[in-house]
């Protein structure tokens, strides 16, 4: 294993003392009131966070997705949901970045490194799949461009985006996958952002339902070409699974250690439970999952950097933590009895009692965005 370049490795201390000097304790405040974190997010915006894997021309630092993935790490084990809008945002970004026009990116990259915009994708719909079922996205196509309707659900920084990756089917070809990606401003005629939803956990990423009503975009909107779509969306769920994985095993480890302390220091028959084999087999296994699944995060980000094959790794990913990443925490409360559960406690005391929080974010980050049986398709044909 080669030993990281500084340059990232400074990317990753800073990070690690964002966390420590700015997030420590305000995971547990967003939990409760939900509020959007913007003074947190313009922080993190403002020391180049939101353009790490942007390029340079564009004003990003372009640090790489191995070095990206250490710092979601970082960041998700003081306050995932911050990492959430983060992820999301540079998830937008980065579709722009790769599948984009020269016109497309020097209009929307510039903004989106510096954060003075924030980003995301709408994918998802209430129908059993995209295009399809009551809501759907659909485009007609009119004189220079297409008109929207329809309905985009659970979009992740709604309402705070001013920029949307927008995924919409074509209604001539809905038989035969039309799916197209296309750019879409906050303020286009049209264009509503729905309640904020509550969701089991995540709070303070705002997530709501987008409707769009006869929203015009221009074929100069068009990521790519008509017929890219699906090969967009591909990706950029691949790329999510490996954040999200990132973004679970910071949790898991945060969780980790705040159970092993306890057991450290909590007495039982005269002696810590830490002693005991039940409680020594939970801890373990919750650092061997986590690090099982870290091992496979970097090895996904690695291939993505050498622009290889990574699909099958980040299906890898998604499976194992969609199987593993609620169990982690149900050990860590367990080990913690009543203190693991516990959602009453005051102010000022409920920062020191962070695993029913967690637990509720590690099944936000796995559960909300896809399901977890679609990378099993992938990985059981890979094996054909």
């Amino acid at each position: 294993m080669t030993t990281m370049d500084p340059a990232p490795r400074i990317a990753v201390q800073a990070a690690e003392a964002f966390a420590a000097d700015r997030l420590d304790g305000i995971a547990a405040e967003l939990d409760h009131t939900g509020t959007y974190p913007k003074d947190l997010v313009a922080e993190l915006a403002a020391n180049g966070t939101l353009g790490l894997l942007l390029p340079e021309k564009w004003g990003g630092s372009d640090v790489g997705f191995a070095t990206y993935v250490e710092i979601v790490q970082a960041l998700s084990r003081a306050c995932p949901a911050i990492v959430s809008i983060v992820n999301h945002h540079v998830l937008a970004a980065s579709t722009i970045a790769q599948w984009g026009n020269e016109a497309q990116r020097s209009s929307a990259l510039p903004a989106l490194a510096r954060g003075e915009r924030i980003a995301t994708f709408a994918l998802a719909e209430t129908g059993p799949a995209t295009g399809v079922g009551a809501g759907a996205l659909m485009a007609a196509r009119q004189a220079g461009g297409f008109s929207l309707t329809g309905t985009k659900a659970f979009v992740r920084n709604a309402g705070v985006a001013g920029v949307y990756v927008v995924f919409a089917t074509l209604a001539e070809h809905v038989t035969t996958n039309g799916l197209f990606a296309c750019i879409v401003e906050a303020g286009a005629t049209g264009l509503t952002v729905g309640p904020c939803l509550d969701t089991m956990g995540l709070n303070g990423c705002l997530v709501a339902h987008v409707t769009f009503d006869g929203v015009v975009v221009s074929e100069s909107a068009v990521l790519h070409d008509l017929s890219a779509g699906p090969a967009i969306a591909e990706r950029l769920l691949y790329l999510e699974a490996v954040m999200e994985g990132a973004q679970t095993v910071g949790i898991a480890t945060a969780a980790a250690s705040h159970a092993a302390a306890h057991a450290v220091h909590r007495i039982q028959f005269h002696h810590p439970i830490a002693h005991q084999q039940a409680v020594q087999t939970m801890l373990a296994e919750m650092a061997t999952d986590s690090h099982l699944a870290w091992l496979g995060v970097q090895r996904a980000a690695e291939l993505i950097d050498a622009e290889e094959p990574f699909e099958v790794e980040a299906a890898m990913v998604k499976a194992f933590l969609a199987r593993f990443g609620t169990r982690l925490l149900v050990d860590g409360c367990q080990v913690e009895g009543g203190l693991g559960i516990s959602e009453s406690a005051p102010k000022g005391i409920r920062e020191a009692l962070p695993l029913a929080r967690m637990f509720r974010d590690i099944a936000g980050t796995t559960l909300l965005d896809a399901p977890a049986d679609f990378p099993d398709r992938l990985i059981a044909a890979s094996l054909a």
